[in-house]
């Protein structure tokens, strides 16, 4: 397909930019354009708008951008955005579930867990073993 091919897309209610700067989607506050860029309105807006971009359309994901660099020449193909939408945070059966914008501080500042027993604590998260980085 294309690049400068105009792609249609119906019933979207989030944001649509062509030639969209990346820069505000990254800590370092720097990078290229995408050719398109897409900020879903929630998780059922980004699943019909993914469904209707063609098989060989790139797709690049950015959650909140963290420690993310673009190249000066930019992204080709769609760039979603998750941060500005899917940003629930929510605990159940002692496991805290984030979606991709949720940010670190947002689940010191809700209530820890109980313990089975009976303590409150936060939910430890496994520290990668030294030799999956070798």
């Amino acid at each position: 397909m294309m690049m400068s091919e105009p792609l249609h897309f119906d019933a979207l209610r989030g944001t649509l930019a062509r030639d969209a700067s990346l820069a505000r989607y990254t800590s370092w506050r720097c990078g290229g354009t995408a050719d398109r860029l897409y900020v879903p309105a929630d998780r059922a807006d980004l699943a019909a708008f993914v469904g209707q971009l063609p098989a060989a359309e790139p797709l690049t994901v950015i959650g909140l951008g963290s420690n993310l660099l673009v190249r000066d020449g930019g992204v080709r193909g769609t760039v979603v955005v998750l941060h500005a939408a899917l940003r629930q945070l929510a605990r159940r059966d002692r496991l805290v579930y984030a979606e991709a914008g949720s940010r670190v501080p947002r689940w010191r500042a809700s209530p820890p867990c109980t313990t089975a027993a009976g303590r409150s604590s936060w939910p430890a998260f496994p520290a990668p073993s030294a030799a999956r980085w070798r």
